[in-house]
């Protein structure tokens, strides 16, 4: 197995067929298909489902996504490791990018990528790290920038921020829950949640949501987005996640619905004041919000 049969399958899980992975990796579409194949024979396993017209994950593929990404984010950081002892070669301006693990649900990977090939002068140095680190280390100028949620950084008046894209707030229930329409935050104040973790600006978020409406909520455990929706599936409560996770975690045992009034949660590229204005962080948010399309908030 090499990096780039991992690199290929998680193209492929991302563009949804062979065509738009194999544009993007700049390959042709049978050397994409070889690999896969040959990745498929060593471990054994299927990993996409073929029969369909796009390219669809197996339950093995959704499995070795997931670990492909891990293995993918810890390369990244290990090669920003690395990059402090590298003997200089050039001219090269070096931007330091703190983010939440976040970049895949949004597509936000490849738009690093094409910033990267149209600004061969610039090292991009990115590293993803928990909420909890994420303002320290923008404050202590570990990070030039950060990708955070809006909320995140809401209340720093030292910190300017422009959005990225845009995520939406929703109720997560199993697939059988009588609820079948827009819901509001009163109509579940009766279940049991599971939440994401304490320190993260999505928790604190409903928070804010159940007091304003005046809701106690039953709070059993907190987690991350993997446990909350096994959870989810058993029975054993409801959650409110933001709707971008189900790109990621695709199930069949769980239903998403609205939440009324809809609920935004915008995605920024954020940093302090005096840092935002050099000209290699200006011409990074440029091209970043050149790429997406976030919308009038």
């Amino acid at each position: 197995m090499t990096f780039d049969q991992i690199q290929y399958f998680i193209a492929i899980a991302e563009c949804n067929t062979y065509f738009d992975a194999a544009e993007e990796l700049n390959i042709s579409q049978s050397a994409l298909s070889k690999q896969i194949i040959k990745l498929e024979k060593e471990l054994g396993v299927t990993l996409l489902d073929r029969s369909r017209r796009k390219a669809s994950l197996t339950p093995a593929g959704e499995t070795f996504y997931q670990d492909a990404l891990t293995l993918r984010r810890q390369y990244e950081i290990m090669t920003g490791h690395m990059k402090k002892y590298n003997i200089p070669m050039g001219n090269k301006n070096e931007l330091r990018i703190g983010t939440l693990p976040i970049l895949t649900q949004y597509g936000l990977t490849a738009h690093f990528r094409q910033f990267t090939k149209s600004h061969p002068d610039i090292s991009l140095i990115l590293d993803e790290v928990e909420e909890n680190d994420l303002k320290k280390g923008l404050l202590s100028g570990q990070y030039d920038l950060i990708i955070c949620r809006e909320q995140m950084v809401a209340d720093q008046s030292s910190i300017a921020s422009v959005c990225l894209t845009e995520d939406e707030l929703v109720a997560v229930l199993p697939a059988g829950h009588p609820l079948d329409v827009p819901v509001s935050l009163s109509a579940l104040a009766d279940e049991s949640f599971i939440l994401m973790n304490r320190y993260t600006s999505v928790y604190q978020i409903c928070q804010e949501l159940f007091a304003n409406v005046s809701v106690r909520p039953q709070i059993l455990r907190t987690g991350r987005v993997e446990s909350i929706i096994s959870a989810v599936v058993i029975g054993e409560g409801v959650s409110l996640l933001p709707y971008s996770n189900f790109k990621l975690f695709h199930h069949e045992h769980v239903k998403t619905l609205p939440l009324t009034p809809p609920v935004k949660l915008p995605v920024v590229i954020a940093g302090t004041k005096k840092r935002m204005n050099s000209s290699i962080c200006q011409e990074f948010i440029r091209c970043m919000t050149a790429y997406t399309n976030c919308p009038d908030l």
